[in-house]
């Protein structure tokens, strides 16, 4: 259903895009399918054809579709594509691309940080850590394995955060202590462990993230491992002189 209300309006041609993306996403299209044509699009969600191209348009822009001249739109690829460009979580990517974002808490501890911890968040053995393990979904499909490390005396009452439902980043705004930038790696991996625990193939390979996020006084408050699926994301970076 097509939200029409004014506050926090999305545009009808968003929102019939957003839809047909996640049709797309959650495999009732296939690469290759054709979509439904403007006419047909019109007709479902009762608005002009007008509206309909500027839909298809938005989903070609992204390059999850292209047209065919005289034949139609069509399925180019089935991937989420997120932007290297800017400092945001999962939760956030996934919620703007209109669709559910979930995760599942494998372990969550209070413990003494390890040595690579005490360094990359600049802390000492005696200081405590939150280490979080979360699965994170996409509709009720797993996307990916995250591994998450903040120091206890930045974030003491982290443990009362619902991090299946809510992100960190969030959370660090609601305490007034916004993120400001982040340093971060990216390689690609095989990990049987990391498949094994998210319940998927083996065979299929992960984007391995290591980001170091810190606030506006750069202290570091964050260390993020994260797994996501390769067969699930594309990522997109821009270049200049």
């Amino acid at each position: 259903m097509l939200n029409t209300e004014k506050k926090g309006f999305t545009p009808i041609y968003i929102q019939i895009a957003q839809n047909i993306r996640k049709m797309i996403l959650l495999g009732h299209y296939e690469q290759g399918d054709k979509i439904p044509t403007e006419d047909e699009i019109g007709n479902d969600y009762g608005v002009s054809r007008m509206t309909a191209r500027q839909a298809v348009t938005e989903l070609v822009n992204e390059g999850l579709v292209y047209r065919v001249h005289g034949k139609g739109a069509f399925v180019g690829r089935r991937k989420l594509e997120r932007s290297l460009n800017k400092i945001t979580g999962f939760h956030q990517d996934i919620k703007e691309m209109g669709l559910h974002p979930t995760a599942k808490i494998v372990s969550f501890n209070k413990r003494k940080p390890t040595e690579k911890e005490c360094n990359s968040l600049n802390i000492r053995k005696i200081n405590q850590v939150f280490a979080v393990k979360r699965i994170r979904y996409v509709d009720g499909v797993p996307y990916g394995l995250q591994n998450l490390v903040v120091p206890v005396y930045l974030v003491p009452d982290f443990n009362k955060v619902d991090l299946e439902k809510e992100s960190l980043y969030s959370y660090l705004k609601e305490i007034n202590k916004p993120l400001a930038y982040a340093e971060q790696r990216m390689e690609a991996v095989m990990d049987e462990n990391v498949a094994k625990t998210i319940d998927i193939p083996e065979t299929i390979p992960f984007f391995f993230f290591e980001r170091v996020s810190y606030l506006e006084d750069q202290t570091p408050v964050e260390m993020l491992h994260s797994y996501f699926r390769g067969d699930k994301f594309s990522y997109t970076v821009s270049l200049s002189n």
